[in-house]
């Protein structure tokens, strides 16, 4: 009886001699910046890292706004955040398995000719869009859709026999570096510069990321993205990664793909069960 009374006696003077600074450090683990990741403020460095400063500052003013457009993007396995550029690109043998003719669906797309082809899993925001377009009476031709890897091989070859390499490279994709392999890309009007003043090309360029179509090579950004201004050329990456872009990467495609693809490793570890 005497040891038990002892014994409770330490415990509680260790309990008592415990300020409240330490207490509550044992007590509390470091805040998680987002209940779906293994994340604390002291991983917002290497999240951050290899980012311009605006962009990292914007994320970390909002971590969890961030962090839970990531997890619903869930780029370590999205195929609509793959990375095609001048350095990363597809296989010879890449075909996406749904895609569909889009001539079955000219009664609500304006196809500039027959033969268009895009993967299934686009087609319901591209209606909603081209609907909604429509009720403001304008009309989004589409130009061209999914290019096959042969395809692209012989359009590239025929621009550099026309114009030359260094030319054609900053216009054209070499085979394998095409976007519109993904089946994912869309080139609406007349596939020139000129589309941007049309009213079809001002809508888009307001309304498209609502709908998760992106627009892949923006003016002024040649040196980054490697190629031309393409007023007409849109991606679509879905609406999560849209607003992604939008909120964090100043409306940059190729540096939100670039910096998925670069952290999806890091960010697939951090994910909690």
């Amino acid at each position: 009886m005497k040891k038990t009374i002892l014994f409770i006696a330490a415990v509680t003077f260790a309990l008592s001699s415990c300020t409240p600074a330490e207490a509550e450090t044992a007590e509390e683990p470091p805040r998680l910046l987002h209940t779906a990741f293994s994340l604390t403020e002291e991983d917002l460095p290497e999240l951050t890292s290899g980012l311009p400063e605006e962009v990292a500052e914007k994320i970390t003013a909002r971590p969890e706004y961030f962090l839970q457009l990531i997890r619903d993007i869930s780029p370590w396995s999205s195929e609509l955040t793959i990375l095609v550029n001048k350095e990363t690109g597809l296989s010879s043998s890449y075909i996406p398995e749904d895609i569909v003719a889009l001539d079955d669906y000219s009664s609500s797309l304006v196809l500039s000719r027959g033969g268009h082809r895009l993967r299934a899993l686009v087609l319901p925001a591209l209606l909603a869009m081209t609907e909604e377009a429509a009720q403001e009476g304008l009309d989004l031709m589409i130009s061209s859709c999914y290019r096959s890897y042969d395809y692209q091989e012989g359009l590239y070859n025929r621009y550099v026999a026309r114009d030359g390499q260094e030319a054609a490279d900053r216009y054209s994709a070499r085979p394998g570096m095409s976007q519109h392999q993904l089946g994912t890309v869309i080139d609406f009007g007349d596939i020139t510069n000129a589309f941007a003043d049309t009213a079809p090309g001002q809508w888009l360029h307001e309304n498209a990321w609502r709908f998760g179509f992106s627009l892949s090579y923006p003016r002024g950004m040649e040196s980054y993205t490697g190629y031309m201004w393409e007023s007409w050329h849109y991606r679509y990456i879905g609406r999560d990664a849209a607003i992604l872009e939008r909120e964090f990467f100043s409306g940059i495609q190729e540096r939100m793909l670039r910096y998925l693809n670069d952290k999806s490793s890091l960010l697939e570890a951090a994910l909690l069960p």
